[in-house]
């Protein structure tokens, strides 16, 4: 089957899940965490083995001492001695918009956990306008679900979030997963080209604007960035909400201040002591992969992975390789 001819297959709730728009004091007892209306579903404090999957696991929620309420997804299959890792996604990016190989890959070996930050999707709220904000955000939503240690992975403007939840909870913070990300004050990471510019201010993204955005122009990497987009119309019930058009805005406010050009916001890095492990697509139009060798030139304990043919999408291209590689850093 073409190219072409696969895009045509790509439903429109997949569309939707793109974009996550229109087409990224003491905490609450757990007690207080239930499931959304669709799923009826409540979470214990004492997580066990889930046979759910990304496409399966109902969206649960719980409010925190900020007064949001929070949508998010927690699976997997937890070994003695590991930890939660917890996903922040990408601009206009929701629950739905992670690749199910990915996810599933890493929570054969793990519980995840993934989030609807403040505002974004079916958590309640405004959506911060600074990275910082968003960082405090997802703390609080950590320490409504009172977790006392637990490992991050951060997917591009999720990277940032990140970083600064790792700085800022050093002493819970076990391991960073940094992917086509960069560092505060980097290069090349606020969009100025008119027609990448066109594309993410879109009301309605579509297919067509995320191969374009995500993937490598190549035949190999536009057809895994099709395979990609299928694999989203997996899950066929418990959907979350599209993100609007305000968090976009807001978000791209955030993801533009924390580009502007500054050298000496990188030296912030040297007080991320913890592992992290940094990967990128070496074509990454989005989050130039310079920013991924900034971060692993200042981070004082960083392993960097450039992945071939492939742009700021590459853990979805390579969805089992880099899930594989995650699985392997986070054991060591």
């Amino acid at each position: 089957m073409s190219s072409s001819n696969r895009r045509t297959q790509i439903s429109r709730q997949t569309a939707m899940a793109l974009a996550g728009g229109s087409v990224l004091a003491t905490a609450p007892s757990m007690a207080n965490a239930v499931g959304s209306s669709s799923s009826g579903t409540g979470h214990s404090g004492a997580q066990k083995q889930s046979a759910e999957s990304a496409s399966t696991a109902p969206n649960l929620r719980v409010k925190a001492a900020n007064g949001v309420t929070y949508q998010y997804r927690r699976f997997g299959h937890p070994s003695a001695g590991s930890v939660p890792l917890v996903f922040f996604q990408h601009f206009r990016g929701t629950l739905d918009s992670w690749d199910p190989k990915l996810i599933d890959t890493i929570a054969a070996k793990r519980e995840v956990i993934l989030v609807d930050n403040v505002g974004v999707g079916g958590s309640t709220g405004t959506t911060a306008s600074t990275v910082q904000q968003m960082a405090l955000d997802a703390i609080d939503f950590i320490d409504a679900l009172k977790l006392p240690r637990y490992d991050v992975f951060g997917f591009s403007l999720g990277g940032e979030v990140a970083q600064e939840v790792a700085l800022r909870r050093p002493w819970q913070v076990r391991r960073v997963v940094l992917a086509a990300t960069g560092p505060q004050g980097g290069v090349d990471q606020r969009a100025s080209d008119p027609q990448i510019l066109q594309r993410i201010l879109k009301d309605n993204s579509g297919p067509e604007d995320f191969l374009f955005l995500f993937f490598k122009n190549t035949p190999s990497s536009q057809a895994a960035g099709t395979e990609f987009l299928q694999r989203l119309g997996q899950r066929t019930t418990d959907h979350d909400a599209p993100s609007s058009l305000a968090t976009r805005d807001r978000q791209l406010t955030a993801w533009s201040e924390w580009g502007i050009p500054d050298k000496s916001k990188l030296v912030r890095l040297n007080a991320l002591f913890q592992p992290v492990l940094v990967a990128d697509g070496e074509s990454d139009i989005l989050m130039p992969a310079k920013n991924s060798h900034l971060l692993a030139e200042y981070l004082p304990d960083a392993q960097l992975h450039i992945y071939p043919d492939a742009g700021h999408g590459f853990l979805y291209q390579y969805a089992v390789k880099f899930g594989t590689e995650v699985n392997t850093f986070l054991d060591r």
